[in-house]
């Protein structure tokens, strides 16, 4: 809670000075996780740790071609990262780039340094490819609370009537020194398909994603080498909904939900729920868009 509150103050620094902007804060809870706070694995996942967070972040337009965007983004795995990034827009690409923080992450390490790049290419209409990583600067682990962040997400989509679709791979990495002879990585991958729906003319649009996630977990005992794992993978089917409630005011919801879901602790079978709240598996953002140069007019 306290990191939360911090990360979200450290954020207004960075967005009052460019308040012509579109401002977007969200909510975020799920319990498709492991506990992250374990130094040992286990062998059921009980499907009712919900670790939550708050994202407030914002854009604006510099020029016709540069953009600015700044924010606090909260993540499961990644924790919270605070970044800047500088988005230049041509007519057929898109660069950016700009630096990252882990901010109050663990409390050995208050900031941890890193860059964000990402590249789009498109051609307007028909298709498009996009690439964009984010990875912190530094040598691996001196003391207890180092910790590397590592994002990664490849996309190529088409354009149909009423509809963007796209195949996408996502990866992420949250690698900690919890002790001094322990080293913990929580790591995320996904593969997925997205139809992004809309119309012209309609305050409401709607994607639907189908993907695999799998999730884990590793313990590693740094003077013996010796590793052990927890895995979750599921089947996920995601929701998102943008209803624009008034002008310059936009509601947004994203719920993932699994449909089968299975798991490991090394090669033995991970025991799941099978009644109570853990047997719903979710993952669920839900928050608002404002436009704050209408607000001001």
């Amino acid at each position: 809670m306290k990191r939360a509150i911090i990360s979200v103050l450290i954020l207004i620094i960075f967005i009052v000075p460019v308040s012509s902007m579109e401002l977007s804060t969200l909510f975020h809870i799920s319990d498709i996780s492991f506990d992250n706070t374990t130094t040992a694995p286990v062998s059921s996942f009980s499907g009712t740790y919900y670790p939550w967070g708050l994202s407030i972040f914002g854009s604006d337009e510099i020029t016709d071609e540069m953009t600015l965007k700044a924010g606090v983004f909260y993540d499961p795995i990644l924790r919270y990262t605070t970044y800047t990034l500088f988005e230049y827009q041509h007519e057929f690409f898109k660069l950016g780039v700009g630096p990252f923080f882990g901010t109050f992450n663990t409390p050995g390490t208050i900031l941890k340094s890193g860059i964000s790049t990402s590249v789009r290419v498109e051609i307007p209409g028909i298709l498009f490819a996009s690439l964009k990583a984010d990875s912190s600067i530094g040598s691996r682990f001196v003391k207890v609370g180092d910790y590397l962040q590592e994002f990664n997400e490849i996309s190529v989509g088409y354009y149909i009537p009423n509809a963007i679709c796209s195949v996408s791979l996502k990866s992420k990495s949250f690698v900690t020194k919890q002790a001094a002879d322990l080293e913990v990585d929580d790591s995320f991958t996904e593969y997925a398909f997205n139809v992004d729906m809309f119309q012209k003319n309609v305050g409401f649009t709607a994607m639907l994603s189908f993907a695999y996630q799998t999730i884990s977990r590793s313990y590693l005992t740094v003077s013996t080498s010796a590793s052990t794992e927890n895995t979750l993978n599921s089947l996920i089917l995601g929701t998102n909904f943008k209803f624009k409630l008034a002008d310059g005011f936009t509601l947004i919801t994203n719920l993932e939900s699994n449909v089968y879901s299975f798991g490991y602790l090394d090669t033995t079978p991970l025991t799941l729920p099978g009644s109570g709240p853990g047997i719903f598996l979710f993952r669920l953002t839900t928050g608002v868009s404002l436009d704050l140069d209408l607000f001001k007019k």
